[in-house]
């Protein structure tokens, strides 16, 4: 079996979709086949490292970061933050009192 070296999904914008990208392997192909025309040093760098990964040098978060950071700088990264449910958005907690109880 092929080691793709999965990582935590990253999600970048392609023609208006988001496409979730899942391994250092997806990363590359995504890089080499389906990145913006214009290239910047860190997208050049990726490439590097993600190929280096999948070559067994570097690891798969490595080969995440480098990838995060071309996307963002070609901008097409999209910030995926875990949503709180409505209830924890619209119900005011008390404060809690920091006193202590008079004898």
């Amino acid at each position: 079996m092929e080691d793709y070296k999965p990582f935590k999904i990253v999600s970048v914008l392609r023609d208006g979709k988001a496409i979730g990208i899942t391994s250092a392997y997806d990363a590359a192909v995504f890089m080499l086949e389906k990145w913006p025309d214009e290239d910047g040093l860190k997208a050049r760098r990726a490439r590097q490292i993600l190929l280096s990964c999948l070559a067994g040098e570097c690891s798969a978060a490595v080969a995440r970061v480098a990838f995060v950071e071309a996307a963002k700088e070609a901008g097409i990264f999209i910030e995926t933050t875990p949503q709180l449910p409505d209830f924890f958005l619209t119900t005011v907690m008390p404060a809690r009192s920091t006193m202590l109880p008079v004898p």
